[in-house]
């Protein structure tokens, strides 16, 4: 007969059923507080991110109406792939906006006019709505904004109004971006 070799008892390794259950149920826990509040921050992120690049397209205009001593239009297009501008009063401006160097000042932008800048349509899910509806916005060659008042722009996300920005622009021209009210 052999000789019988002591068995060596090694621990046990690893995790049971049970326990894994249990870290899977706070994970699940944890997620259902965690998921919500990050839908907020990426709302709040595209918000912010729109109304900037919404500001910075109206500076723009600003800075190249007097740098070309010429009037500078802004405009919403009639589609998303166009180049021409819509010729409806509306307050929606989600859409394709045009930045152009208008010649013959007439707020439409004919072929011949040099386009400075297109900006696509904004992000699903947000709205840039302009207080009083217009079909275009005019810059004139001294930068001050032509119309009978200041603009005031609200982009907003819609499926959350806890975070609305404002983009206002002053008769002077300028540009500013704020929570509260133009």
């Amino acid at each position: 007969m052999r000789a019988s070799r002591p068995r060596i008892v090694r621990p046990l390794r690893g995790f049971t059923l049970i326990e894994l259950m249990v870290v899977v149920s706070l994970i699940a826990i944890t997620m259902s507080f965690a998921v919500p509040s990050f839908q907020g921050f990426l709302d709040r992120a595209r918000t912010d991110g729109a109304a900037a690049e919404l500001a910075g397209l109206l500076s723009l205009a600003r800075s190249e109406a007097i740098r070309r001593n010429a009037p500078v239009t802004v405009c919403r297009a009639t589609a998303a792939n166009s180049t021409t501008c819509a010729q409806d009063s509306q307050a929606d401006w989600s859409g394709r906006w045009i930045l152009f160097q208008d010649t013959n000042n007439d707020q439409v932008r004919a072929p011949a006019e040099e386009i400075i800048r297109l900006h696509e349509a904004v992000n699903t899910g947000l709205a840039v709505t302009l207080a009083a509806p217009l079909r275009s916005i005019q810059i004139t060659s001294r930068g001050y904004l032509l119309a009978d008042s200041a603009l005031a722009f609200q982009v907003a996300a819609s499926s959350s109004d806890r975070r609305n920005l404002n983009v206002c622009v002053s008769r002077a021209g300028r540009v500013d971006q704020r929570t509260a009210a133009c």
